[in-house]
């Protein structure tokens, strides 16, 4: 947002870009926030923009955060850039979301290590405020899914408490950095201890000689999301859990799913997979994409939808296969507009006369995950900064995180 008298002044609108018909309004997605500060980062580190541009961009982002409305130190998931209030009031997107603003979190503690100064002071001092313990169900010591503090929608989840809060990341998934920063807080009063970590439920997962912990829904990208602000590869915590080379093993697993489908589902194969939450060709957006293992009861979407940054943001796992993935979506007719590759295409729905289907719409977190799983497989410096942190380091020392040499 340009615009100094709006209340999301310097905010980028990163989600449903090409998708005016039909999100006449896009919110502003917290979580993507995140994503650009890094990208500000990297965008200075490699040049494309100055160094003063790149630091006022981020500063202007961060006042205007600061001034959003926060309930114990947390923003809603989705914002009206009109009004800088929560958006969609009739959806369940509207709630107060931990992973949302731990997400710009990341971002603005990785831009605080890159310039310093003020940059550093704003985003620790709006981390200070997070209270992580309050958001943490005290009964199962997992992270609650999210919260809404004020009007409940007409269908309310099942057990809510009075303060609003609801569900549990209770279960392997896309979370691990919940855990890391609620370890690492700067106020101890507001902080958590290992419990929350190893009181995460793992459920083994196999596919064609790969074992790993896996998340039940099989969506590339929550073997994706921590990795990218996170350096696993020379980790591993009490329990000896390597996660780096646990999203390599699902890198490859759901690499071979789609060479495995390929002749049931057009489209797939060894250099189109990866499948993963995107635009859909029916629903809009849909979260029901992804590649086995998966877990009991749960239905995949199987409707040909690839996501170009499924297979892209596994590149630091799976390098060679990624790039080939790279070289083939780029000859697929449509798919690279002016911002590069589209959010989604399909050979098998609402495919004409041999061309696909494309999802002409970018999405902010989608296109975030590649761009920063690029720079750390080339450079590491988003893994460099993150871990030179302070608090992360705290955080990764709480939760027995050791290095180890491989």
């Amino acid at each position: 947002m340009s615009d100094p008298a709006s209340p999301a002044y310097g905010f980028t609108i990163g989600d449903y870009v090409g998708m005016e018909d039909i999100y006449k309004k896009p919110p502003i997605a917290i979580e993507s926030q995140g994503f650009y500060f890094a990208a500000i980062v990297i965008g200075v580190e490699r040049g494309w923009i100055t160094r003063e541009e790149g630091e006022q961009r981020i500063l202007i982002t961060l006042m205007s955060l600061k001034h959003f409305h926060r309930i114990k130190g947390f923003w809603y998931h989705l914002i009206d850039p009109a009004t800088g209030k929560r958006a969609w009031n009739d959806s369940a997107e509207v709630s107060l979301s931990n992973a949302s603003g731990a997400t710009m979190i990341l971002g603005a503690l990785a831009a605080g290590e890159y310039f310093g100064g003020e940059i550093k002071r704003l985003a620790e001092s709006l981390y200070a405020e997070m209270n992580w313990r309050w958001f943490t169900n005290p009964e199962t010591n997992h992270p609650y899914i999210a919260c809404f503090p004020e009007d409940l929608p007409a269908n309310p989840p099942a057990n809510i408490t009075p303060d609003g809060l609801f569900g549990g990341w209770a279960a392997y998934s896309e979370h691990l950095f919940l855990y890391i920063l609620a370890a690492g807080a700067p106020n101890p009063n507001f902080s958590t201890a290992a419990e929350p970590y190893y009181a995460m439920q793992t459920f083994p997962g196999r596919y064609k000689g790969e074992e790993f912990i896996m998340c039940t829904t099989g969506a590339a990208f929550t073997y994706q999301w921590t990795h990218a602000f996170i350096d696993f590869r020379n980790l591993r915590d009490r329990l000896n859990r390597n996660w780096f080379e646990n999203s390599r093993h699902a890198a490859v697993a759901a690499r071979q799913y789609a060479i495995d489908n390929a002749d049931r589902i057009k489209g797939l194969g060894p250099n189109s997979w990866g499948m993963s939450a995107c635009i859909s060709p029916t629903t809009g957006y849909s979260g029901a994409y992804g590649s086995h293992p998966i877990g009991p009861g749960y239905q995949l979407l199987e409707d040909g939808t690839v996501a170009p940054y499924g297979a892209l943001s596994f590149l630091p796992f799976t390098p060679k296969e990624s790039v080939a993935a790279l070289e083939r979506m780029y000859q697929i007719p449509g798919l690279v507009g002016n911002y590069g590759l589209y959010d989604a295409y399909s050979y098998e729905t609402k495919a004409k006369d041999g061309q696909p289907w494309i999802g002409k719409s970018y999405l902010g977190i989608d296109k975030g995950l590649v761009l920063l799983m690029f720079e750390n497989h080339s450079t590491q410096l988003i893994w460099r900064l993150l871990h030179q942190n302070a608090h992360i380091q705290k955080g990764l020392q709480r939760l027995e995180f050791r290095h180890v040499t491989q």
